[in-house]
């Protein structure tokens, strides 16, 4: 699959993935990410799932299988990665920590 956003664009999507899952307290869904994610920004859902890959690939995501359904979580790997790209979430990006 080719992308053809550059890849600034592409590293702040991924970035904007880790942020969230970070903020979470708990596992989330495919689904339920997808949501978060597409309520902060228009995203392509194919693009979404590449990203998602790309992360497992790396080690930055995990993923579970909770009662059939495939859950993500951070990495301390990811954690890191996020610490040194955090800067590259313009502010409209911070999502209140309720979630």
């Amino acid at each position: 699959m080719k992308l053809t956003q550059d890849g600034e664009v592409l590293a702040e999507n991924k970035v904007l993935i880790l942020y969230i899952l970070n903020k979470l307290e708990n596992p989330i869904t495919n689904d339920g990410l997808l949501r978060l994610v597409l309520s902060v920004m228009d995203m392509n859902y194919f693009y979404f799932q590449q990203f998602l890959l790309d992360l497992l690939e790396n080690q930055y995501i995990a993923r579970f299988d909770i009662d059939g359904k495939h859950t993500y979580s951070i990495t301390e790997k990811g954690q890191e990665a996020l610490e040194l790209t955090n800067d590259m979430l313009p502010r409209y990006y911070e999502i209140k920590s309720r979630y």
